[in-house]
């Protein structure tokens, strides 16, 4: 039998008339599970058969690198000549503008959220910034690269701990990092999985080892219906050849779950300097995978070109990007 949007919008409200959890059960009992109206709303996309459910927006973005400018003031890192052109402030607002203008229902960032040195004030305004799609009811999802992880030990006086922040931001409700548990995304049909830089997460930073885990440590979580997305910050195979940190094909073919794509963050050049198709390639099994490059102009490539971030709508039908210039 069919079921339409409007009559699961109506048992969604009577069901909302009884208690979470009924004196007769218990929470054991799964009582947690079936009135959870979470659930409800994602099984839409499995409310009758032969029925689509409705695409989810998503802003993806990478290596936003918060305090990149302090390279020059802390002597830390290389840049890039055209470092004072350079804005990463600017940038994160920009991209929160973007977010609202198109309407996502959600950001993902996979990862380098900071630089290595990162100033009190830069992270003031990122926390603003965050604030505004908080209140535009835009949640934001991520992993977390090796900058992050390094921002953890900053070298300079005028530096402040940008994991102690990244976990602030958690605890607010700014961001979700994502797992190897599916994370529904926005309340949304679309589950979103991550696996952080060196698979070491916010909460256990100071065990990171950039090459140390294999496809063989990654158990995914049984996925839930709908469409589902990966998201990585590591080098991987096959974009990269000698250097890589991690074999994407090995990784996804010994995964129970078949992801819709693999969004991931680390690259700051498009292949053969191709910025139409370079950052866009199939895995062997034919997974899409998407970089969405650098969101500031920090490799040498941009010299002429400018960053940007890109928007997915992703639904049972497939895959759609539309890129947005930061």
């Amino acid at each position: 039998m069919k079921v339409s949007k409007n009559e699961v919008d109506g048992a969604i409200a009577l069901l909302a008339e009884f208690p979470a959890e009924p004196a007769a059960d218990r929470p054991s009992d799964g009582s947690d599970v079936l009135l959870d109206p979470e659930r409800v709303r994602r099984a839409r996309g499995n409310s009758g058969p032969g029925t689509t459910s409705d695409a989810t927006t998503v802003l993806f973005v990478s290596d936003t690198h918060l305090g990149y400018k302090n390279r020059e003031r802390t002597g830390r890192g290389k840049t890039v000549s055209w470092v004072n052109e350079i804005s990463s402030c600017e940038a994160f607002s920009r991209i929160v503008r973007i977010a609202c203008n198109r309407g996502v229902d959600a950001v993902i960032h996979t990862g380098d959220i900071v630089d290595h040195e990162v100033a009190a004030k830069t992270l003031d305004y990122a926390e603003a910034c965050l604030d505004t799609l908080a209140n535009r009811g835009i949640p934001v999802y991520c992993v977390i690269g090796s900058h992050d992880h390094d921002s953890a030990n900053p070298q300079h006086s005028g530096s402040v701990n940008g994991i102690t922040w990244l976990r602030e931001q958690v605890k607010k409700g700014h961001l979700t990092e994502l797992s190897t548990s599916p994370t529904p995304v926005a309340g949304r049909s679309l589950d979103a999985y991550g696996i952080p830089a060196g698979n070491v997460g916010i909460n256990d930073v100071g065990k990171f080892y950039s090459r140390e885990w294999d496809p063989s440590d990654i158990a995914f979580k049984p996925a839930t219906p709908g469409p589902n997305v990966l998201c990585l910050h590591d080098g991987l195979t096959p974009y990269r050849k000698y250097d890589a940190d991690v074999d994407l094909n090995r990784l996804l073919a010994q995964s129970r779950v078949s992801f819709d794509c693999v969004l991931i963050g680390d690259e700051h050049r498009p292949k053969n300097r191709d910025f139409e198709n370079g950052y866009t390639f199939e895995a062997a099994d034919g997974t899409p995978v998407f970089y969405t490059g650098p969101a500031i102009r920090i490799s040498e490539p941009y010299r002429g070109h400018d960053a940007f971030v890109t928007e997915l709508s992703v639904s049972d039908a497939g895959v759609t990007t539309t890129r947005h210039t930061v």
